[in-house]
C-alpha cells in the first residue's frame, strides 16, 4: 500500500517510464546544459514546480526561452504574478507582450481554478502560476492532470520553504543564487533520479 501511495503522489520514479520518448514530445528549456540534465528537455503536458529562495533569483530569466516562442494565437497565461509584467522589459528580452495574457484573481480557490482551466484548455503552450506554501497536494495533483489533458507546460512558482513537502508535479526545481551565478537543483525529474545544484548561465537583466 505504501508503494502505491508513493506512485500516486509522483514520488517514485520507474526506470522504464520514459523509454521511447520522441524528440517532438520534448520542449527545449533553451539551455543546453539544463536540457542534458532533463534528458532532452521538458516533457510536454507536465507540471513544473519551480521553488526559489526569493524574488529576483532568476526565476523569470530561466523561462525566457519558453516565453520567446509564444505567439499571439497561442498565448502564455500569467496568473497572479507578484508584479505587473513590464511591456518594455519584455520587448528588450525579445518577448512579445501581445503573446502574454495576464489573469488576476481574488482568492486561492479562484487562482487554482484559473490555472487548472488554462492548462486543461490546450490553447496555451505555457501557463505560469504563482502559489504560496498553503496549497494542498490534491490541488497540485489536479494541476498535473490538467497539464496532461491540455498538452502544454505548467510552471508553478513557489517559495522554497515547501522543499521538504511531497509534490505530484512531474518536475521540481530549486533555484538560488551562487558564487558563479544561478544554481539550479533538480529535485525531481522524469528522466531519472534527482540531481544536485549546478550553475546555469542565465541571461543578464536588461
Amino acid at each position: 500500500m505504501a508503494l502505491v501511495q508513493l506512485m500516486e503522489q509522483g514520488q517514485l520514479w520507474r526506470g522504464t517510464q520514459d523509454a521511447g520518448i520522441q524528440a517532438q514530445a520534448l520542449e527545449s528549456s533553451g539551455y543546453p546544459e539544463l536540457d542534458a540534465r532533463l534528458g532532452g528537455g521538458w516533457l510536454k503536458g507536465q507540471l513544473i514546480e519551480l521553488l526559489h529562495a526569493g524574488e529576483g533569483r532568476g526565476e523569470l530569466r530561466l523561462i525566457w526561452p519558453l516565453l520567446r516562442r509564444a505567439a499571439p494565437e497561442r498565448p502564455v497565461f500569467w496568473i497572479d504574478p507578484p508584479h505587473q509584467p513590464y511591456a518594455l522589459a519584455l520587448l528588450q528580452a525579445d518577448i512579445r507582450p501581445e503573446a502574454q495574457q495576464l489573469v488576476r484573481t481574488h482568492s486561492l480557490k479562484e487562482r487554482l481554478w484559473a490555472i487548472e482551466q488554462a492548462l486543461k484548455s490546450g490553447c496555451a503552450p505555457l501557463v505560469l502560476g504563482w502559489l504560496d506554501a498553503q496549497v494542498a497536494t490534491a490541488a497540485l495533483r489536479r494541476l498535473q492532470l490538467a497539464a496532461q489533458t491540455g498538452g502544454g507546460l505548467g510552471i508553478i512558482l513557489r517559495p522554497d520553504s515547501v522543499r521538504a513537502q511531497s509534490s505530484p508535479a512531474a518536475y521540481r526545481l530549486h533555484l538560488d543564487s551562487g558564487a558563479a551565478g544561478a544554481e539550479v537543483a533538480l529535485l525531481k525529474r522524469r528522466a531519472g533520479w534527482p540531481l544536485p545544484a549546478a550553475s546555469l548561465d542565465l541571461p543578464a537583466v536588461l
